[in-house]
């Protein structure tokens, strides 16, 4: 009987691992210097290409059994007409954000979905010749994201996301990475968030199982005795933030030595200029980097909600560094204090105004921030070499420290949400128009849930880090 049910959770295990290959994954060609833009094109399931000045999308890939190619689009065709409209130009800059057919055919895809006939008319060239494809779209369950009074079809993508880490989630309790060694770690906190963030009694074990999987694989190999052992300020930092946010939730107490140890690290890691690195060592010459005090900033904001006693003297001179990278010019966070000028604003800016909001410290100082990157929105993509960070704390610092701005933010992104959106199975990766390396080392699927999970958990008043104000209310269904 016993060899019985190992055979039988042995072969589920197989056919879950088989289901999760079968959901659809943009074929994306990392382009560092902004060549070319490949992106998922959501429910049509297929990979467009965009480059500088291009009104038309060429498709480069078509997944199986999918609406694009059960429609009859093939790899080399260009779409120039969306609902018989000529998209506006691409632009690789990254100020102008999604504008041009990314904005266009995104639109059109969430007006569509919810339609009562729900066909995307397209006009394509396949070599010289013009053809006209109308393609059948997957039906979706409620809602366009532009009806601002009508939710459902968010929190229903935040939940198919939920449910989409839950079955590729693996049995220690991690998300697969990319490339990256030591990338499960980082990526695991910020999926176990987006569970949290979901609010489903259910997948409680699952949150807990990332707990203890960050816990043997990051926090254990801290030494309180000795700041250069341990592991990166990256992963001390996603950990800290994801435990305080557990325990705000839940009020289980059981993690708060781990959290301690994950911020007492940190605190042992800044320098008396305030600078911080990826370990114990600062790079640059000593320039360091502000995105890693900006996380150190939030993990330590969160805890002292927990109970951890806030070392004055570290969080001064840390954000005294953090001051001193501000670009005049743009009023938003650069690189570090040598290079204030760095043009990828929106992860460390998003998450300095989070960190000063949760502690409710500095908040004009907060609030000018946040209108800078609102401003700037256009830009949340783009963050040392990667996505992920610069829209999962690009949204929550608008959140926090300009809400009246945020209505307005999410109507500008619904084009990303609906090209991320996969019929009823999570979220595709959707990078910024640079290099997405970053973001390639994590791993493109899970890091692509994670992050447009926590983009759409942003607009619910649940986590610390989204404006929340009330403890314990993982479970509480009102």
């Amino acid at each position: 009987m016993r060899i019985l049910t190992v055979l039988i959770l042995s072969s589920f295990s197989i056919y879950s691992e088989s289901l999760a290959r079968d959901v659809y994954r943009p074929k994306l060609v990392n382009s560092k210097s902004g060549e070319h833009h490949d992106f998922p094109l959501g429910v049509l399931e297929a990979t467009g290409r965009l480059q500088d000045g291009d009104r038309e999308i060429l498709i480069m890939d078509v997944g199986k059994g999918g609406a694009a190619e059960l429609a009859g689009l093939k790899v080399g065709d260009r779409i120039a007409k969306i609902e018989n409209m000529i998209p506006g130009r691409f632009s690789k800059k990254t100020d102008t954000g999604l504008a041009g057919p990314q904005d266009l055919i995104g639109r059109s895809l969430d007006r569509k979905a919810a339609a009562s006939n729900a066909l995307l008319s397209i006009e394509i060239f396949r070599g010289e010749q013009s053809q006209k494809l109308k393609i059948s779209l997957p039906k979706c369950r409620s809602f366009s994201f532009s009806n601002p009074q009508l939710c459902l079809k968010r929190k229903e993508y935040l939940s198919d996301i939920a449910e989409q880490l839950v079955d590729t989630q693996q049995s220690n309790g991690r998300w697969r990475p990319g490339v990256g060694g030591d990338a499960d770690v980082y990526t695991t906190a910020f999926c176990g968030l987006v569970l949290l963030a979901n609010n489903k009694p259910t997948h409680l074990s699952s949150i807990r199982k990332a707990i203890e999987f960050v816990r043997k694989a990051s926090i254990a190999t801290i030494d309180t005795e000795d700041p250069q052992k341990g592991p990166k300020n990256w992963q001390t930092a996603a950990n800290g933030i994801f435990l305080a946010e557990y325990q705000l939730a839940t009020g289980d107490t059981n993690y708060f030595e781990d959290l301690k140890k994950c911020c007492d690290l940190l605190v042992q890691r800044v320098t008396e200029k305030g600078t911080m690195g990826h370990h114990f060592s600062i790079p640059y010459n000593g320039g360091g980097l502000i995105v890693i005090n900006v996380q150190a900033h939030l993990a330590w904001a969160l805890a002292e909600k927990c109970g951890y006693p806030l070392n004055e003297k570290t969080w001064a001179n840390s954000f005294s560094e953090v001051k001193k990278s501000r670009d005049p010019k743009t009023g938003a966070l650069g690189y570090s204090s040598r290079a204030p000028w760095s043009p990828d604003i929106s992860a460390r800016t998003g998450g300095m105004v989070t960190a000063l909001m949760v502690e409710g410290r500095e908040k004009k100082y907060a609030n000018a921030l946040a209108d800078s990157l609102f401003h700037l929105n256009g830009r949340m993509r783009h963050a040392h070499a990667m996505s992920s960070i610069g829209l999962i704390f690009g949204f929550s610092g608008i959140k926090t420290g300009a809400p009246q701005r945020y209505a307005e933010l999410m109507q500008a992104w619904i084009p990303y949400l609906e090209l991320s959106r996969l019929p009823n199975e999570g979220a595709a990766f959707f990078g910024g128009k640079r290099n997405i390396g970053g973001d390639e080392y994590l791993g493109y699927s899970s890091i692509g849930n994670a992050m447009v999970g926590l983009v759409l958990a942003s607009a619910d008043d649940r986590l610390f880090m989204h404006g929340g104000k009330r403890k314990g209310w993982f479970s509480d269904q009102n």
